[in-house]
């Protein structure tokens, strides 16, 4: 389900489960497969979208697939391993190409703030207004560091659960943080913002799905707080315990944890 490129392309990244052992890690169990559109693969449906509509997602149907040898990709049970290392690019894309259609809505509200006319004068004056440009601007600056940030960490190497955390991180904030631009924008804009003889309604449409493919924002969550307990838990962070410096910190007996 939810397949980009169902309606037209002529092969597929599939992963499968190649070893059935319940006792095997869960990671060493998926492989990778490049499938062609032969006969036994079919587009069963085509999801009318909200946005991104020229992605042809849809559901495909293997009947009786014979898929050649040469065809896995790196080896049978490195499909895991390929999904992790394909996350973070993927999830990091997401994260970036929202900053281009927050800025891009941005840009225009200001424009139009500058043009249109209220009670004799420029809307941009109105602080109803002027202050969802701030807020928009703030959003975007925010977001714009947390993406460059991560995309230099893991520029430098960094450890593979960092990198993980900080992708989750980025995606969540500048995915969340860029749609309320583009909607506070098409605010800014009022009814003609609503309208098609401005861009803004589509790349609102498009943007929704930020929050939702390559991972849901839940899913980040779930990430960040997982990489981040490991690491604070980890015995590198057990040197000087932080809690010495209260003054009551020998108060025992008052640090009740139920």
């Amino acid at each position: 389900r939810f397949v980009v490129g169902a309606e037209g392309a002529d092969f597929f990244l599939v992963y499968a489960k190649t070893d059935t052992d319940p006792k095997a890690e869960s990671h060493t169990t998926l492989s990778l497969f490049i499938v062609d559109r032969t006969e036994g693969v079919s587009t069963e449906y085509i999801y009318g979208l909200l946005g991104t509509r020229g992605g042809g997602a849809g559901r495909l149907k293997f009947t009786d697939v014979k898929v050649p040898k040469e065809n896995i990709i790196l080896g049978e049970g490195e499909g895991g391993k390929i999904f992790y290392q394909m996350m973070v690019p993927e999830r990091l894309t997401t994260a970036a190409g929202s900053l281009g259609s927050a800025r891009a809505c941005l840009r225009i509200a200001t424009k139009y703030s500058t043009k249109r006319k209220a009670f004799g004068r420029a809307i941009k004056n109105f602080q109803a207004v002027s202050f969802n440009i701030a807020d928009s601007i703030t959003l975007l600056d925010a977001a714009r560091s947390i993406v460059l940030n991560t995309a230099r960490t893991i520029d430098a190497g960094a450890p593979p659960a960092l990198q993980r955390r900080l992708v989750s991180e980025s995606k969540k904030f500048s995915t969340k943080s860029c749609w309320d631009v583009i909607n506070k924008s098409m605010q800014v804009m009022g009814g003609i913002g609503y309208t098609t003889v401005y861009p803004i309604e589509r790349i609102l449409r498009d943007s929704r799905i930020g929050e939702i493919w390559t991972g849901t924002t839940e899913i980040m969550n779930l990430i960040i707080q997982h990489e981040y307990y490991k690491d604070i838990l980890s015995e590198k962070w057990l040197g000087r315990d932080i809690e010495k410096d209260a003054i009551d910190s020998d108060a025992e007996e008052e640090k009740h944890f139920g």
